[in-house]
Order: structure tokens, then C-alpha cells, then sequence
């Protein structure tokens, strides 16, 4: 067939669709509103979708679903996943399940990555998986990755492996990750380059968190300015972590604050602390505590502290800490003390 002739042919084909949707037909709908969504019009595939979901049709719930979650619209995104859900629609499951484990609500989430699991979907197999790793349950979790992983999914690689180092069959671990390395998934250089630190081999490390690094991976990325920065190795430390800042990675920007602070330059410090905590970093807050207290700005670093030890952070509890000793706060002193320390058992044990 020539190509003009197929040219031909899909304008029919598209003027039948259209035809058939204004007539009612909410498949016809469903198929023009997924056509234009392919083409970028995401607006009038919007409008097709809930016309095709406002008559009945549990793909169109799922697709309009989807489009919702993407531009933020949450509330509204859940409400048709449910509604698709019930209806059997094993894709509405797994977007239901996303959005309740995104709440907190891992119960439900449970529940909905299973059924759609159950119905075959490859991708809530993955997200029960990891979900019961999560959670410490690594029989079921190991079966449920096993069965994802098994269709390709590198994800689910990638938590078998977590799984197999949690047991301590950390060979197993190595075999899964370079299997979702080669198949593409570059954040399991992060995963092999850890454990080649946790058993001492930093060339090994290194080789991998550059293998990752250089294909663009941030977390790598900053993990090779880290290995880099702790042998001395400045310079290339800070040209990594300004590759990853550039990227918004907070761990970058507060790493690169700790370079611009250890050569004397306080000002360039505070600004990537700052720019660091707007990011979400804890221990930027901690760190800008650090640089008002040796301005002798003590009420602005107690309050940086707080907020640090606030969200859990071990060394924002200490500061904080040592300087409500320094006033004579030692009630609360040695409630952040006790805090700090259970928090410090907790991360020993993980």
C-alpha cells in the first residue's frame, strides 16, 4: 500500500471514529481522546476522555485518571481510579494503589497492587514487591519481584536484589543488579557501588558509581563526588556534585557548601546551605546552625537546629542539644539527647 493511500485511509478511519463518538459511542470516544493524547493535545483528549468516562467506560476513568495525576490534580485522579477500579479495571488498580501508598495508607495500597497483581498486571506486581520489602516481608516480596522481574521490569531487579542483600546472599544481590544495569537501569550502579564500599573495595565502587555518573545518573553522581572528596580528590569532587546540583539534587548543593566552608568562604556556603534546605535538605539546616553560631547569632542557629532535629536529624538533635545545655535548658537538652539516640540505634540497625 502506498504511503498516500494509508494517508487516506486513516483520515476515514478517523472521520468513522469521530462519527461514531458524536453518535454516543464511548469506545469510539476513548480511542480519539487516547489518538490525541499521543499527538500532545492533551486538552481535547481531556475533554474526550471524561465523555467517554462520564459514560461508563473504565479505560476512559483510567486514561482521564492518569492525565489528572500527572498535572497534580490528585483528588480528582483518585476519585476515577476508584471508580475504575470497581469496575475491574486492573490499570485504575495500580494508579488507586499508587495514590493511597502516596497518602500513607499502605493497607489499601496493599490491597490494590494485589487485585491488579491477580489480574496480571506486570507493573502492580512490581509495586507489591516493593511494597512488601518495604515493609520487611521478603518472602512474599521476593515471589511477587521475581514474577515482575521475570517480564523485564528493572525495578523489580533492582528490590530482588535489595531483598537477597537483606539476607545476607549478597552475591545473589550483585547477579540481580548488574541484570538491571544491563538492561538499562543505570540507578543500580549506585546499589553496586554501595556494597563495593560496605566490603572495603573503593576501586570497585568507584568503577561504578562512574559507570553511572556518566550516563547521567545523579545519585552516582554524588556518590563518586563523596568517594572522591573523602581520598582528597577536591576538585573533581566539586565538578560531580555541581553536575548533580545543576540537577537539583540537595545532597549536592549541601556537599558543595562543606568544599566552599572547608576553604574559607562562609558566604558561598550559606548560599548553597540555603539553596540546599529549599531543596529539602535536613542537614543543610543543620549546617547553616553551624555558621550562625560562629557568627554568635545564637538565636538564629537554635532556631536552624530545631528545625533539623524537628524532622529526625541526628546531628541537628546533638546541636541542638548542646546548646540548650549551654542556657541551662537541660530538661529539654536530654529529651533531644535520649531522641538522638534512639534515632542514631535505629539507622545503626538499618
Amino acid at each position: 500500500m502506498s504511503g498516500r493511500l494509508r494517508k487516506w485511509n486513516s483520515r476515514v478511519d478517523d472521520y468513522l471514529q469521530r462519527k461514531a463518538a458524536e453518535g454516543g459511542n464511548v469506545v469510539a470516544m476513548t480511542r480519539i481522546g487516547a489518538s490525541l493524547r499521543e499527538r500532545g493535545e492533551v486538552a481535547e483528549a481531556e475533554t474526550w476522555f471524561r465523555r467517554a468516562a462520564a459514560g461508563g467506560d473504565r479505560i476512559a476513568m483510567t486514561a482521564l485518571a492518569n492525565l489528572l495525576a500527572e498535572r497534580g490534580v490528585l483528588d480528582e485522579a483518585e476519585r476515577w481510579y476508584h471508580e475504575a477500579a470497581h469496575a475491574g479495571e486492573p490499570r485504575a488498580m495500580l494508579g488507586l494503589g499508587r495514590a493511597y501508598e502516596r497518602r500513607g495508607r499502605a493497607t489499601d495500597a496493599e490491597h490494590w497492587f494485589h487485585q491488579a497483581a491477580a489480574a496480571g498486571d506486570v507493573d502492580a506486581m512490581g509495586a507489591l514487591g516493593h511494597l512488601l520489602a518495604e515493609h520487611g516481608r521478603y518472602d512474599e516480596a521476593e515471589d511477587w519481584c521475581r514474577r515482575a522481574a521475570s517480564s523485564g521490569t528493572t525495578s523489580a531487579m533492582i528490590d530482588i536484589g535489595i531483598v537477597m542483600r537483606e539476607r545476607g546472599r549478597y552475591r545473589e544481590a550483585t547477579r540481580w543488579w548488574r541484570e538491571a544495569l544491563a538492561a538499562g537501569d543505570h540507578s543500580a550502579t549506585c546499589l553496586l557501588g554501595r556494597q563495593s564500599e560496605r566490603f572495603g573495595k573503593l576501586q570497585d565502587a568507584e568503577s561504578w558509581y562512574r559507570q553511572g555518573a556518566t550516563s547521567g545518573n545523579v545519585e552516582a553522581a554524588v556518590r563518586l563526588g563523596l568517594l572522591l572528596h573523602r581520598r582528597g580528590d577536591v576538585d573533581e569532587a566539586e565538578a560531580w556534585y555541581l553536575d548533580a546540583a545543576e540537577s537539583g539534587d540537595p545532597a549536592a548543593m549541601t556537599n558543595l557548601g562543606v568544599l566552599a566552608r572547608n576553604r574559607g568562604d562562609e558566604g558561598e556556603a550559606a548560599a548553597w546551605y540555603r539553596k540546599a534546605a529549599e531543596h529539602g535538605s535536613i542537614p543543610a539546616l543543620t549546617n547553616l546552625g553551624h555558621l550562625a553560631e560562629a557568627r554568635d547569632e545564637l538565636a538564629k542557629a537554635e532556631r536552624f537546629f530545631r528545625a533539623a532535629a524537628e524532622t529526625g536529624d541526628v546531628q541537628g538533635m546533638l546541636s541542638l542539644a548542646r546548646m540548650l545545655q549551654a542556657r541551662g535548658a537541660t530538661d529539654e537538652a536530654d529529651t533531644w539527647l535520649s531522641r538522638a539516640e534512639e534515632s542514631q540505634g535505629e539507622h545503626d540497625r538499618a
